[in-house]
């Protein structure tokens, strides 16, 4: 079926940066285009089977279902119900708009009719629930309709996970607005196009009677990528007043340090933070403030940077750590998160059209191939949440129709969308760039030219590019040199091709270019070691741009296809102590030279003598995105053979502990983090948060806050409060209540500085006994309560 598509689309994206000069000022021409989804065909290789893997799980999902928090709130029939989990727990709708986003990707890859039938069916419901509510307001937010009117009179009750106690509903109204901007661009479905600026005239109406002061304090709850989205909506209409309606929705805290080079990203929710940034960059790409550009510049050095993984993911418990301390990564189940990935990759694709740079290209090679292709799981199409780095920790995988998490929706889009940045030509396309290595057919409908890519890349380091064209035709032909390939051997035409260039940069081919001329570019990889950013003894082994991991066995592995449980995406399997773990053992610099390849098996290696304890010698490392219903190794402790015997003794001593502690750990709590608060029923008043040294807190000034822990299987047994303050703290004055009985009184006196204090609380045991307990925290009279850093419910220890 042939394609219909908006003539908006016919051209990259970047062509939308035309916003008429009395607008904001005319903005400067991007340098580079992206192609259309539409002009990029997959060839066969794992990005092609991830793609079909992809669709079959979203063809398991019913239209109506995902309508119908939409319908509820519209006051509309539902012929079918809310699916479960996350669409049923305050975030109702949010998958909707990811799943329009990828049905309009996916009819653009393919032009498949089930996806344009669906992407109509979806379109036609919103416009009906838009059209119930006549002011132009479109939402599956629960109560929506009270929490907005509650906004307008000024009654405000701003958190950083809530506003007046809904779930990020501003969060939740980005990917609807998102969704539709995708039908329409990607689709061509042009009533997604006036429900769209219906919903954004509805927005600036209700944000109008906000101060500025007041839009900075809403903007402290994270609300997705609002800016952006309201910023390409002024690109699509030609009308200014939705770029400034962008600028007044840009969050001034995140942006001023970024302006200034000051990376104060510590302790923040990342996931919150990136897409605000990819606003910013989109802003000014519009022709807004050119700073903005330079600010989320900044931004993506220190995230791809010293802030990243090996394979491009950032964060733990979804916060970002300390840039000089990975230690909390390697220590725990949740790593970093794969909505983070898919959100750096479009930042990354909107810096690259400004600046083709391959700095941008070799960090998007990393973090497609070893994240985001990785959290697919091939056979059933399960998406991944948390990648944990832990070693011999394991991952878990979604199911259609049961999960429906944060990663579920950005992974319906991450697997339908991977033509969307392996070529890109210059704006007045006399040049075309080739970025990636991947098995795939470009039209170049604007020059007539054909780009057909050839290869098994990663398995070979080879590719073949062959030119098809009616008539020569003379472009410059950008081709990537990739960072982690030193000498690379370029044929054309069967003929040595001499040119100049270095590693993270491009090889610059001017010619005619004649039918049937053929490329042959040859990318020897090397096998290195790369440690974690903080300079660690932990390192990751690649071969190219390819992590290598090695699966360790197969239990016990609990919840690997997770159920529809709030936090069914944490692995919740034991974990197995470190100095159990197997390391790399031997001279460091001599350890990459160690790994030896597995005759007549691609991307596999052994490791031999390197590896203790000798149980393990056998095991072999295998490319990450391979790796799946298994625990692995993906970092491996790093030692010389005179200092191992000591630091297996270290790591024992400090691992009996904290397993110890967490075998009889029952529930915890990490406060001011958003899915362990909300997950906990979290609720309070005059109470903030923030972050020391990378930790988070909870605190109330004058106030309280309160979470529900829950005892189950501790029948019979003595329970045990531990609460963790900053020892350095004093002048603190509060009541801690169990089911509002005062546990203790306390007063922090600031005497243990420079450490965090773990305080137990034992429980009475009818407390013990009265099933969800209710812990609250609130402070006396004219004072504030510590700052509270965790909250477990544990067994008490016996004796």
């Amino acid at each position: 079926m042939k394609r219909v598509t908006p003539a908006i689309l016919l051209v990259s994206l970047f062509t939308l940066s035309g916003l008429a000069a009395d607008a904001t000022g005319p903005g400067p021409a991007a340098t580079a285009g992206l192609f259309p989804l539409s002009r990029v065909q997959l060839l066969d290789g794992p990005f092609r089977h991830a793609q079909e893997v992809n669709r079959r799980y979203l063809l398991a999902h019913d239209v109506d279902r995902l309508l119908a928090p939409f319908r509820i709130e519209a006051g509309l029939a539902t012929p079918q119900p809310k699916y479960p989990n996350w669409e049923s727990m305050g975030l109702s709708g949010h998958t909707g708009g990811h799943y329009l986003t990828a049905l309009a990707q996916e009819w653009a890859a393919s032009g498949d009719a089930e996806w344009r039938r669906r992407i109509d069916q979806m379109v036609a419901g919103l416009a009906a629930c838009q059209q119930a509510g006549g002011d132009g307001y479109v939402g599956g937010i629960p109560r929506g309709r009270t929490l907005w009117d509650d906004i307008a009179a000024g009654r405000h009750n701003f958190q950083s996970f809530s506003l007046n106690g809904a779930w990020v509903p501003w969060y939740n109204e980005h990917k609807l607005f998102a969704g539709l901007r995708d039908a329409w661009l990607l689709a061509g479905n042009a009533q997604a196009k006036d429900v769209l600026v219906r919903l954004a005239d509805w927005c600036d109406t209700l944000l109008a009677r906000l101060t500025d002061e007041q839009m900075q304090a809403m903007l402290g709850t994270e609300h997705g990528g609002m800016n952006e989205v309201l910023a390409d909506v002024a690109a699509i209409t030609g009308d200014a007043k939705y770029l400034r309606l962008a600028q007044r929705f840009s969050h001034r805290a995140i942006l001023n340090p970024l302006l200034r080079h000051e990376d104060q990203l510590t302790g923040l929710h990342a996931n919150t933070q990136i897409p605000k940034v990819i606003g910013f960059a989109r802003i000014a790409e519009l022709g807004g403030d050119a700073s903005w550009r330079d600010a989320s510049r900044y931004f993506w050095n220190r995230v791809a940077g010293p802030r990243s993984v090996v394979f491009g993911g950032n964060s733990e418990r979804e916060h970002f750590n300390p840039p000089d301390d990975f230690s909390s990564l390697l220590e725990s189940r949740e790593g970093p998160e794969t909505c983070n990935t898919y959100n750096m990759l479009r930042l990354t694709e909107v810096l690259f059209r400004a600046e083709p740079a391959a700095r941008y290209a070799d960090y998007y090679e990393r973090a497609l191939y070893n994240h985001i292709l990785a959290s697919q799981h091939p056979d059933h199409g399960g998406y991944v949440y948390f990648t944990p780095l832990r070693p011999r920790h394991y991952r878990v995988y979604s199911q259609p129709g049961v999960c429906f998490w944060c990663c579920v929706g950005s992974g319906m889009e991450n697997h339908g969308k991977y033509g969307a940045f392996l070529y890109a030509r210059s704006a007045a396309h006399d040049a075309l760039y080739v970025n990636l290595f991947v098995a795939s057919e470009l039209d170049w409908a604007e020059r007539g030219v054909r780009l057909r890519q050839e290869t098994t890349f990663p398995d070979t380091d080879r590719t073949t590019l062959t030119v098809t064209t009616a008539q020569p035709q003379r472009f410059t032909l950008h081709l990537r040199h990739p960072a982690w390939c030193a000498r690379p051997v370029i044929l054309l035409n069967g003929q040595p091709l001499a040119v100049t260039s270095s590693p993270s940069s491009y090889f610059a081919i001017e010619r005619e270019w004649r039918d049937g001329d053929r490329l042959e570019l040859t990318l020897p990889m090397t096998t290195t070691l790369e440690r974690l950013p903080d300079g660690s003894d932990y390192a990751a082994v690649l071969h190219g741009p390819i992590v290598l991991a090695a699966p360790t066995g197969t239990g016990p592995l609990e919840g690997l296809v997770a159920n529809d449980s709030r936090m069914g995406h944490i692995s919740p399997g034991p974990y197995l102590p470190l100095d159990g773990a197997p390391m790399l053992v031997g001279d460091p610099a001599q350890l990459a030279a160690g790994l030896r390849p597995v005759a007549g098996r691609p991307l596999t290696f052994t490791a031999g003598d390197l590896i203790r304890p000798q149980a393990f010698g056998a095991l072999e490392l295998v490319p990450f995105f391979r790796v799946h219903d298994s625990r692995y190794m993906l970092y491996w402790r790093t030692v010389t053979a005179d200092k191992y015997p000591a630091v297996v003794a270290a790591l024992e001593a400090s691992e009996r502990a904290l397993l110890a502690l967490e075998a009889r750990t029952l529930d915890r709590v990490a406060p001011g983090e958003q899915q362990s608060e909300v997950e906990h029923g979290f609720t309070g008043e005059a109470t903030r948060t923030g972050s020391t040294h990378g930790l988070r807190w909870r605190e109330a000034v004058g106030g309280w806050f309160a979470y529900s822990l829950n005892p189950a299987g501790a029948t019979g047994t003595a329970l045990e409060l531990v609460v963790t303050y900053d020892g350095s703290e004093r002048d603190r004055r509060f009541d801690v209540l169990v089911n509002d009985r005062v546990l203790a009184t306390v007063e922090l006196s600031g005497d243990r500085r420079d450490r965090m204090v773990d305080v137990v609380y034992p429980l009475p045991a009818d407390l013990a006994a009265a099933g969800p307990l209710t812990v609250k925290f609130a402070a006396r009279e004219k004072s504030r309560t510590g700052s509270v850093y965790g909250v477990r419910l544990v067994k008490a220890e016996t004796k």
